[in-house]
């Protein structure tokens, strides 16, 4: 899940101390505001039509929130967020009073293609409270806002399920896959890392480092980002990363741990 803040105007000191709590890390649910979001990555596969999205309010005031399902493809090394009605999150708008906690149906109106992987990303918003308008000490009021990533999928696959001891496969369905190759390139004086996904499913990347022979240097302890299928992406790699070869690992999905990516 991801986060981020917008403004309306609040003094220096203040405006810093709510950017530093809003760029916490990602994958960190709890952390960074009073709203606590759960699953960070909802599913919603053929037969089920829908999925739960929970919001709980753990602040002192009351919340309001605004929920919106847009669609989201990767272009030109970015996310691209784009206005569907494929699915629609019930009820649209939320007030949610200190300690409750409000459950948000995320419905697919119409299915996913067969065999396939849709991508979307949950916009949550935080509203600007009247009071909170009104009072001139506030100056200028940030808001939240939480981009939490959704998966459809259509009939005959399934995501990659989360490795159970004992678990037997699903008959019938096709677990669909990620598949990824990684470039290094150097361009305005800096080292890129490219990687490319040719296979059916997302990649959720964390755990990213880099190893050349006994050295390992961390990319990303927690969450690096996503490769949807057939898209590529880049990140600057961090001062220290061994030039050369190197073997690149990564946490993807539900592996439990970090496995290696060919070179492409």
């Amino acid at each position: 899940m991801q986060r981020t803040a917008r403004g309306h105007g609040l003094r220096t000191g203040a405006r810093a101390a709510l950017l530093g709590l809003a760029l916490t890390a990602a994958g960190d649910a709890h952390a960074a505001s009073s709203v606590l979001i759960w699953p960070i990555n909802p599913t919603i596969e053929a037969e089920q039509k829908a999925a739960a999205l929970w919001l709980e309010n753990r602040g002192q005031q009351p919340v309001g929130l605004q929920v919106r399902v847009m669609a989201w493809r990767q272009g030109d090394f970015d996310d691209r967020l784009d206005a569907q009605r494929s699915v629609i999150g019930s009820p649209p708008v939320v007030t949610i009073a200190p300690g409750k906690r409000q459950m948000i149906r995320l419905i697919a109106t119409q299915p996913a293609p067969a065999g396939t992987e849709q991508a979307y990303r949950v916009l949550v918003d935080e509203m600007l409270q009247p009071d909170a308008v009104a009072d001139p000490q506030l100056g200028v009021k940030f808001q939240m806002r939480y981009s939490v990533p959704l998966f459809v999928f259509g009939t005959g696959v399934a995501p990659a399920p989360v490795p159970v001891p004992g678990a037997k496969p699903r008959e019938g369905v096709q677990v669909l896959q990620p598949k990824l190759s990684y470039q290094v390139r150097q361009e305005g004086g800096r080292h890129y890392l490219f990687l490319s996904n040719q296979g059916a499913a997302h990649a959720r990347l964390s755990k990213v480092s880099v190893r050349q022979g006994s050295a390992r240097t961390l990319i990303a302890d927690g969450l690096l980002g996503y490769v949807l299928p057939g898209a590529q992406m880049r990140w600057q790699l961090p001062d220290g990363v061994p030039g050369g070869n190197f073997v690149l690992e990564a946490r993807i999905n539900e592996q439990a741990e970090p496995q290696p990516i060919p070179l492409q």
